[in-house]
């Protein structure tokens, strides 16, 4: 579970990372302000794809989390009941 929350968290600094970075350089770079604007949307869209990429696959790793332990709390409380049920 640690280390899904530190894959979560590597991702994240990594999209706030490209974001800070790709806006100071798009800043730095002299250009026209219509081509910067240009350039900061297309930026802008193409951070946006690569943060849903980001979510969707934080979606999949939680939701193949969840059901691993249910997987494994259900094996456990058959075997419980079955342990219970040989000593009764």
């Amino acid at each position: 579970m640690i280390k899904d929350n530190d894959t979560l968290a590597f991702f994240a600094g990594l999209v706030s990372g490209a974001v800070v970075g790709g806006f100071f350089a798009a800043l730095m770079v002299p250009r026209s302000a219509i081509e910067t604007r240009e350039q900061v949307v297309e930026r802008g869209l193409e951070l946006k794809g690569r943060a849903e990429d980001a979510v969707q696959r934080a979606q999949q790793v939680a939701s193949e989390t969840v059901a691993k332990v249910q997987t494994t709390a259900h094996e456990i409380i058959g075997q419980s009941a079955a342990s219970d049920e040989a000593t009764a």
